[in-house]
């Protein structure tokens, strides 16, 4: 912008619609004395004066507006400059008037006018007064021929005008004034209730921001997976805040904070803990913090000289620049005892708005919330945890009392386990359902618990109702387990794992794919141990021998698919020799004797010599010789039964001691068997020189036999006893549960 079109506006920014009229008043009184110069009847002498006044009067006006222009501010100097100006130059227009008719007398009119409303009534009086005077030294030349009526109506009219128009400008300018005292009091109104709303604008957005920063705390709330993670995440999120530079949570374990998060994790400001918060004489106990949780309520502090920051920081010089600082217990309930507490430090210079604190006590109310069920959750977890381990542990006592009862069991369940983990990797199982069926496995036979030993450990074939009993395991296994919650997957793969895929198993009769799998492996690795390991009636397969069985019974009593599989992993399987149903710790040796020991000597009885001697792929005994004890029924009708059934006793007790090494039975009352693993020597001579065998009549006639490996015995009774081999049979028929 030039400079001349700067001037111009400075120039309009000071004048008004009365500086207009003043310029048009000269311009107009300028045009009047030109037009009257060109047609008024002027002699020569008043023609040289008109000009000149004309000449002088544009000079004068035309300097006015040039320092008009060039100084805005000086306009009232001017026109108070030219005031006289303009009453010379209207008294020379009068004075060259010869008539008293003359128009000229009306600028005085208007000049009166424009100075009483630019100037005032009373400037407008004293203008009243000069124009008076000039205008009548200007007509003093025709005094003489005026009407002093007339001259004192015109000058009279100077004052009439002056008076209402200087008492209308006074109203008007007080009006004036009025309306600009009130624009400047509207404006100041609207710049306060501006400046006022930009500050709830500003509030509103720092409000907004800090419920930005709740509802981000709220959802780490929902998110977080642990307390630790919970509590550092949530001061990282407040030193995130415009104004919150640091922030730390304090948790109580008695009556110190033991454990602080901070916003920065690495390198805290903090001293470590703990902060006694009772202890007076601790440096802390004046702090925020510590009244905060003896108190039980939100404490705010500004951060000057008259209260003391006790805050633990390892530097005090560093964090001196915030503005407040504020603590707030963090609790499960409003009324309950704090948990802990929450410090949040602002550098805002308002420190903190009401609104805000306000916020800031419902989120510390929820982080106190999130604390206890957080703790509350490690509690029940811990629980649970001690609750899982009480059940295992009763659970596998049960599994113990079984391998108590049969050694056998225990090693067959942790075979079967085994084998079912293989054909399960084979088919692609999941490593869920993998842990699923080998814990199965392990407790399948749980449900013998319940089974009776005279079922359990009976040798030979079982009867209907021992087959009955049997059968109960599974079932019983069911509902030991299926009331444990952890245990209900389980309890039904167990329930299951006698069924058939022909639908004639037990204990519900399900067929094919109602089976549930995990049963369906378990069903083949359980029949797989039950064929490769020594049973004690029964002696073991060789794995060609099983597998080849298996496929045999594949779509029958077995699934094709965990047949096939079976067939695939098991080929290889080095089964120990030494796995056998005999008994070997004391108990078991006690337990058979139900069922094996003759009940008048306490030897084996002859059904357990018909096990050995047809088993002996298990128990390795080659060496057998049969005692036969004659003339027994003569002692016995002669001395009695009672002394019969003595004597037979005291006899067992001497065999024992001459034979510590073998195996003795008695069979069928009047005869001894006595089995070795090693060649045995027995002097018959010298058994007839027992003791109890003097003043009896009673002789012993022994026999040597050797036991051939793959031969069948028959265990008979005739006049004596009778033991004979036989060519072994093939083996037939279904596969024998374990």
């Amino acid at each position: 912008m030039g400079f001349w079109q700067q001037q111009w506006k400075r120039v309009l920014g000071v004048t008004s619609e009365v500086d207009l009229t003043f310029l048009l008043l000269r311009v107009f009184s300028l045009a009047g004395g030109l037009a009257w110069l060109l047609v008024g009847h002027l002699s020569p002498g008043e023609q040289g004066i008109l000009r000149k006044a004309l000449g002088a009067f544009a000079l004068y006006g035309l300097l006015c507006y040039l320092v008009i222009f060039f100084w805005p501010s000086r306009l009232r100097k001017v026109y108070l400059s030219s005031l006289l100006l303009d009453l010379l130059f209207l008294s020379v227009l009068v004075r060259a008037e010869t008539s008293f008719e003359n128009s000229f007398f009306l600028g005085y009119y208007l000049l009166i006018c424009l100075h009483t409303v630019y100037f005032g009534l009373g400037f407008g009086v004293l203008v009243a007064l000069l124009s008076t005077g000039c205008y009548y030294l200007s007509i003093l030349p025709m005094l003489a021929r005026i009407q002093w009526t007339d001259l004192a109506i015109r000058i009279a009219f100077f004052f009439f005008i002056t008076v209402p128009v200087g008492l209308l400008t006074e109203k008007v300018k007080r009006d004036k004034d009025k309306v600009e005292h009130f624009n400047r009091t509207l404006e100041e109104m609207v710049a306060q209730r501006t400046r006022k709303i930009g500050d709830l604008l500003g509030q509103e957005r720092y409000l907004r921001n800090i419920l930005d920063t709740v509802a981000q705390i709220n959802k780490l709330l929902i998110t977080a997976p642990n307390l630790d993670s919970l509590l550092q995440a949530a001061c990282a999120r407040f030193a995130r805040h415009s104004h919150y530079d640091f922030c730390w949570i304090g948790l109580l374990a008695g009556d110190r904070i033991a454990t602080v998060y901070t916003s920065d994790a690495e390198a805290t400001p903090l001293l470590a803990p703990p902060y006694e918060v009772t202890d007076r004489q601790a440096p802390v106990y004046r702090s925020a913090m510590a009244q905060c949780l003896r108190e039980n309520r939100t404490v705010i502090r500004g951060n000057d000289r008259k209260t003391a920051d006790t805050t633990p920081w390892r530097n005090p010089g560093e964090e001196r620049g915030f503005q407040a600082m504020i603590s707030l217990p963090l609790r499960p309930r409003q009324s309950g005892p704090p948990l802990g507490v929450l410090s949040i430090y602002t550098w805002r210079k308002e420190g903190f708005e009401p609104e805000e604190k306000e916020m800031l006590d419902e989120l510390a109310g929820d982080i106190g919330f999130a604390i206890d069920s957080f703790r509350q959750r490690e509690s029940v977890s811990k629980l649970t945890a001690e609750r899982t381990a009480n059940y295992e542990e009763t659970i596998f006592s049960f599994a113990d009392m079984i391998e108590q009862r049969d050694t056998y069991t225990a090693g067959h369940t942790e075979r079967v386990a085994h084998y079912c983990l293989l054909i399960a990797r084979r088919m692609g199982l999941g490593l869920e359902e993998k842990k699923k069926l080998y814990k199965a496995a392990i407790l399948h036979d749980i449900g013998k618990v319940a089974t009776p030993d005279s079922v359990l450990l009976k040798p030979g074939k079982l009867t209907e109702l021992d087959y009955d009993l049997i059968k109960v395991h599974a079932f019983a296994g069911y509902e030991m387990l299926s009331q444990i919650e952890m245990y209900e997957e389980l309890a039904v793969i167990i329930q299951h794992h006698h069924e058939r895929y022909d639908g004639t198993g037990y204990p519900d009769g399900l067929k094919g794919e109602a089976i549930p799998l995990l049963s369906r492996i378990m069903a083949v690795g359980d029949a797989f141990d039950a064929m490769t390991t020594n049973r004690i009636y029964k002696p073991k397969k060789e794995p060609d021998a099983a597998l080849a069985e298996l496929r045999g019974c594949s779509g029958s009593q077995f699934d094709p698919a965990v047949v096939e599989a079976a067939v695939m992993v098991l080929a290889d399987i080095e089964i120990s020799p030494a796995i056998s149903q005999l008994p070997v710790t004391k108990l078991e040796k006690k337990r058979f004797a139900y069922f094996f020991n003759d009940k008048l000597t306490g030897l084996y009885n002859e059904d357990y010599l018909k096990i050995i001697l047809n088993n002996r792929d298990v128990n390795q005994y080659q060496c057998m010789h049969m005692l036969h004890l004659r003339k027994v029924p003569e002692y016995n009708r002669r001395e009695g039964w009672e002394k019969g059934d003595l004597f037979l006793k005291e006899f067992a007790a001497e065999l024992q001691r001459a034979l510590p090494d073998a195996l003795l039975f008695r069979a069928y009352g009047n005869d001894f068997v006595a089995v070795a693993k090693t060649h045995l020597v027995i002097d018959g001579v010298r058994l007839n020189d027992f003791a109890s065998l003097r003043g009896t009549g009673i002789t012993v006639e022994a026999h040597h036999q050797d036991l051939a490996a793959g031969t069948l015995y028959t265990v008979d009774k005739q006049d004596r006893l009778h033991i004979q081999s036989l060519a072994k049979p093939p083996d037939a028929g279904r596969v024998a549960p374990a």
